[in-house]
């Protein structure tokens, strides 16, 4: 469905990310792993034009892209059939959850405000906040100003949602709803590709676990194969680290 190749990108002559390819099949749930300042978040946001890459290219139905050169025309076109789930929430302060999940619908797309209002509160629903919609940010747990971020990913109905660490800003008793609204996300097909260090998620949920280290993927395989055995110690040593 959409495959990157030698993406590179270098900040003040550090190599951040170094000749990193990935192909992601319709319905895949990639968990990515790798120590802190491996490149995880890097990679997924020059994926999704957060940042551009130096080098790389993009094939996403059909067409390629080159990430370096790409236009706004092009980048825009292809965030509407994409999500982006952030660790930090990035919700609209002075907005309802409503708000915040209807905002993409109405001002990006230009979607009638009622219809918006429909889409969103599905979003909602789905993400277990029916009763949360005319709250503040201020007013939800982290988990749930998560999930809310989550239905705002949800509501354009995306191809992919990329996943940036969304369990790393949250108290530990909070986490598990997260991941569950995820693991539902994933038992309906959704495609994802999740930067996380919830072993149990990718252990269980992902069917492929790419590992990462000084900006390149060292390991693209089967989640049962990975845990069952990671083989570098490098990864071993990490894998103990979180347990």
């Amino acid at each position: 469905m959409i495959e990157f190749e030698n993406i590179n990108k270098v900040y003040n002559k550090n190599w951040v990310l170094r000749n990193v390819s990935l192909k992601i099949g319709k319905g895949d749930v990639v968990a990515v792993l790798g120590p802190s300042g491996s490149g995880k978040t890097t990679m997924l946001r020059c994926m999704n034009f957060l940042e551009k890459a130096d080098v790389g290219t993009m094939n996403f139905d059909g067409a390629e892209y080159d990430l370096h050169t790409i236009s706004k025309k092009n980048t825009a076109a292809i965030r509407k059939k994409t999500g982006f789930v952030f660790q930090n929430y990035n919700l609209f302060l002075n907005k309802t959850a409503l708000q915040n999940v209807t905002e993409g619908l109405t001002v990006v797309r230009k979607i009638p405000k009622e219809e918006a209002v429909v889409k969103a509160k599905a979003a909602l629903d789905k993400v277990g906040l029916s009763d949360r919609y005319d709250f503040y940010p201020s007013q939800l747990s982290g988990g749930q100003q998560q999930r809310v971020g989550i239905a705002r990913a949800l509501v354009t109905d995306p191809e992919i949602i990329y996943f940036d660490e969304p369990t790393s800003a949250l108290d530990p008793e909070l986490i598990g709803e997260v991941l569950q609204v995820m693991r539902n996300l994933a038992d309906e097909g959704i495609t994802m590709i999740v930067v996380t260090h919830e072993l149990s998620f990718a252990r269980d949920v992902s069917n492929r676990v790419v590992f990462m280290e000084n900006g390149e993927i060292l390991k693209d395989v089967p989640s049962k194969t990975f845990f069952e055995d990671p083989g570098d110690e490098r990864i071993r040593s990490f894998l103990r680290s979180l347990s």
